[in-house]
């Protein structure tokens, strides 16, 4: 009797399995279109080079069995609302950018110290910290409940001035300059004389030409991706490290992928990485290039005078490390890494 009742036991348990295994195969067999949300509008780079090729290719690589259907220029909610829009499901896949997210992710923080990590997005130095980051730091301590798809970086920082020119520290006395988030900016405006002043880049076009603030600092690209070449005067190179973003995607929809599937966004992953780092270093070659016929004066700081913006930001990184020590987070860790590949 006892070896019939454990003989319909295991019967039992292996239907079980069988049919869960069976309404996944199903489930698997109905095409998933991921909605995939970011803040960038049809005419960016980004949304043409990369986010366009990458959903083509993710339909052709599943042969139909994902497909993606991009919401560009917020269509689905606004870039300061783009990670929670992840985890409650109003998106499957989010273009994530810690920095509209002051103080929820303090250790990224580390790539916004203005020349801690060498700038650009396709810098070979520069990526390698960036893996390194994300591995040992950012999934494990911030980004554990999103699936991480691909990892980029912005091209270094400069200064977008509307009227006045800014050659040296004294020439930014009273400006009111613009940055579009994270903490450590502003912090970085006010060491080298100016008044920062929050201004998203949805908002920044507006600003500069009804003359709210007198610049903004933001990667050169955007001269032509948010038309700031239609309000600019003058281009401070200022070539500052920049945020890192990534492309994020609910582990509720990655769960209801095939193993095989899976694979494929993984290895589509590193292609559409290598990708947006070649299309952000080929934006910013050619609006360099337009900018110039424009008319648009580019300034380059002197060696001596780039010396003394370094050296006031110093008191921004240890200020910065101290302070999310005090989190209980591994930022001295973290930072000596990064100065040590860095060299």
């Amino acid at each position: 009797m006892k070896k019939l009742l454990l003989g319909l036991l295991s019967l039992m348990v292996m239907i079980a399995i069988v049919n869960g295994y069976a309404k996944r195969a199903l489930a698997q067999a109905k095409p998933i279109e991921l909605k995939v949300a970011y803040h960038l509008p049809p005419v960016h780079i980004q949304h043409k080079n990369v986010l366009v090729p990458w959903a083509e290719e993710l339909k052709k690589r599943t042969e139909g069995r994902v497909t993606a259907k991009l919401f560009p220029a917020e269509l689905l909610g606004k870039v300061t609302e783009m990670y929670d829009m992840v985890l409650k499901g109003t998106c499957d896949v989010g273009w994530l950018i810690s920095t509209y997210y002051p103080g929820r992710h303090p250790l990224e923080e580390a790539f916004h110290l203005p020349f801690l990590v060498p700038p650009g997005a396709d810098n070979p130095t520069g990526r390698r910290i960036r893996d390194a980051v994300y591995e040992k730091f950012l999934i494990p301590y911030h980004y554990k409940d999103v699936k991480v798809l691909w990892t980029g970086r912005f091209e270094p920082n400069v200064l977008h001035l509307a009227k006045k020119p800014v050659r040296n520290m004294e020439d930014m006395k009273g400006l009111v300059v613009g940055f579009p988030g994270g903490r450590l900016m502003p912090r970085f405006i006010t060491a080298v004389g100016g008044s920062p002043e929050q201004v998203t880049v949805v908002d920044m076009y507006t600003a500069m030409e009804r003359g709210m603030i007198a610049g903004q600092i933001i990667p050169l690209e955007a001269q032509l991706g948010f038309k700031l070449i239609e309000v600019t005067k003058h281009l401070t190179m200022l070539n500052l490290g920049s945020g890192s973003n990534f492309m994020g995607m609910r582990f509720e929809t990655w769960n209801k992928l095939s193993p095989s599937d899976r694979k494929i966004i993984d290895e589509l992953s590193f292609w559409a990485e290598d990708l947006q780092g070649k299309a952000w270093k080929g934006a910013t070659e050619h609006t360099i290039s337009v900018c110039k016929k424009r008319g648009i004066q580019f300034i380059e700081l002197s060696p001596e005078e780039r010396a003394r913006w370094i050296e006031a930001a110093k008191p921004v990184e240890e200020e910065w490390v101290k302070g999310v020590e005090a989190k209980g987070l591994p930022a001295r860790e973290l930072y000596n890494m990064i100065k040590q590949m860095a060299q």
